[in-house]
């Protein structure tokens, strides 16, 4: 044992008086349940079969992925509301979806750019200083629709007041045509011209939200509302309709057909864009340049698996700067990890680090620390004091202190407190995926049991020890995974993460090359005592008996200790 307490601790274990572990107990089964680590196709998506049983559809159609919407759609047509918000990430996902929905005998256009001008019109002045109003799309499309892409209006918001209040008169006004106000001449009036007009904007949640920043009173309008997700459910429908689509971009371009393990790369970076192994990106745009782009890599017209691999592994390349900057401060030895042997109150937590303009996000590893002194029981959270972590992660601390003490409720005076280091963080952080590395580390320092530090840990808690999913589990593995590439870790290693996450794992090729190699070891859990015997090669229970007979070793010296000084003072008394 690494501490002579710990040591006398276990020799008085027999001898202590019995401790409430009813809680403990409660979780044995729990305990109990060996995990094993992960197979490949349990950190991959499938689609083999989906692509076996493909059957091209009779045409490229879009809306039946999105049936509420496409109902939306036909019933506001026909209803008499001016005004459709059609909630979408990508314009050309919806500009595809309204095509097919919309009537062909219905005068419609499709505006990604547009203003003041191009709506309304513009004022000139003829030869003879006569008035002339050039007539704008509400009046082209008069009876028909303008599908508006949100952007232009939220630039300018006068543009979308002028809009809103045409929408509510029924006509336009000859004041809203451009340079209309700088005419000396009598407007002419336009009551007698209705205007019956369908508008659809085209916008995301955030750009809605702006709208109502910029127009709380919006909604003013009469107006119907509905949602193309971004992403669709992995089912042969679904499939069906990506694969269509890329063989249909493939003919566009001139190029073969793509092959089964060409469609195979390309849906699964759908689902790496998703992280969900049940889940598509549904992206016409990013379909199509993957596409064109991996055809710049072939001179025969014929896009294969290792020209798509090729352009993946460009793009990544070219946005891996400061990821790579990252690397190389644990190379240099800048970041201090230890990656093997054990060690009292440290272990390596797993983090996503996001830069404000950067396209993409990566995972780091990182030491949580801990270390005890006499105290209350309270976790002593230096981050939070320093004001460089956020308020979920204030929760998720408070959280495993709570859950931590209420096995020792039956102490009056929990006697020891813990000060807990997220090492070497130099920037604000927030979230709740590192509550499970805090309880380990935490324990471990109270129970002073070594840690393994050839285990990287990411969960997330509740106050019942639940281990609860967490974002980027992907990125997160990875960063292990990049430990093997820089040369840094050669043995295998083992990652504790939430079985709940299973679903989002789309590891990478090297990442799963790692796992069928045996390197990399990843064991799902759903509750935090499965985690003890993995990192701490003891079971909960033992953890919670282990510190308390610490904290009645410690009790019992003090009572010693008080009966010497209480005997000296006595006899001190007697004899002086």
């Amino acid at each position: 044992m690494p501490s002579f307490y710990l040591t006398r601790a276990e020799i008085l274990t027999n001898n202590i008086s019995p401790v409430t572990l009813d809680n403990a107990s409660s979780t044995t089964q729990l305990e109990l349940e060996k995990t094993t680590p992960l197979s490949i196709s349990q950190c991959t998506p499938a689609f083999t079969g989906y692509i076996e049983q493909y059957v091209a559809p009779s045409e490229l159609a879009f809306s039946p992925l999105f049936t509420n919407a496409t109902a939306i759609i036909e019933k506001y047509l026909k209803l008499p509301v001016p005004l459709l918000l059609v909630n979408s990430r990508y314009w050309l996902n919806a500009q595809q979806v309204l095509k097919e929905v919309i009537p062909n005998d219905l005068p419609v256009d499709y505006l990604l750019s547009y203003n003041q001008e191009s709506l309304f019109g513009r004022a000139s002045l003829n030869a003879d200083d006569t008035l002339h109003l050039s007539q704008g799309l509400l009046n082209t499309f008069n009876n028909g629709a303008l599908v508006l892409n949100i952007s232009p209006l939220l630039v300018e918001s006068n543009l979308w007041f002028k809009l809103k209040s045409v929408l509510q008169r029924g006509y336009l006004l000859a004041s809203d045509a451009v340079n209309a106000d700088k005419s000396k001449q009598a407007l002419p009036d336009l009551q007698s011209q209705p205007i019956n007009i369908k508008l659809i904007l085209v916008a995301s949640r955030a750009q809605l939200e702006e709208l109502i920043q910029i127009d709380p009173e919006y909604t003013q309008i009469s107006s119907l509302f509905c949602e193309l997700a971004s992403q669709v459910p992995v089912n042969q429908t679904s499939i069906n309709t990506v694969i269509h689509y890329c063989q249909h971009l493939a003919a566009q371009l001139g190029l073969t057909p793509l092959n089964d393990k060409a469609l195979q790369i390309i849906l699964n970076a759908l689902s790496i864009e998703c992280q969900h192994q049940q889940q598509l990106l549904f992206d016409l745009e990013f379909i199509e340049q993957t596409i064109r782009y991996a055809n710049l890599f072939t001179e025969n017209k014929r896009v294969t698996e290792d020209d798509l691999s090729a352009y993946f592994d460009e793009i990544n390349e070219a946005q891996s700067l400061a990821r790579k900057y990252s690397e190389q401060s644990v190379i240099e030895g800048q970041v201090n990890l230890q990656l093997t042997g054990e060690k009292i109150g440290q272990i390596n937590g797993l983090s996503v680090v996001e830069l404000l303009g950067y396209p993409c996000e990566f995972g780091e590893v990182f030491r949580i620390s801990a270390s005890d002194m006499i105290g209350d029981g309270e976790i002593i959270d230096v981050e939070r004091k320093v004001e460089l972590a956020g308020n979920i992660h204030a929760k998720s601390t408070h959280i495993v202190q709570g859950y931590l003490n209420h096995f020792f409720s039956h102490i009056s005076a929990f006697p020891y407190s813990c000060n807990l280091v997220f090492e070497q963080s130099y920037q604000e952080s927030d979230g709740d995926s590192a509550s499970l590395a805090i309880l380990l580390a935490v324990s471990s320092c109270y129970a002073k049991c070594a840690v393994k530090q050839d285990v990287f840990v990411t969960g997330s808690l509740d106050q019942h020890g639940n281990v609860l999913p967490i974002g980027g589990i992907n990125q997160k593995i990875e960063s292990v995974s990049r430990l093997f590439e820089l040369g840094l870790l050669t043995d295998p290693v083992t990652i504790v993460m939430p079985k709940a996450n299973m679903l989002n794992l789309t590891l990478n090729k090297y990442s799963l090359a790692l796992i069928e190699e045996g390197k990399l070891l990843i064991h799902a859990i759903n509750h935090c005592h499965q985690a003890f015997p993995i990192l701490l090669n003891k079971s909960f229970e033992q953890i919670i008996k282990t510190i308390n007979c610490r904290i009645e070793l410690a009790n019992k010296e003090e009572m010693e200790e008080s009966s010497i000084g209480l005997f000296s003072r006595l006899k001190h008394s007697i004899f002086h």
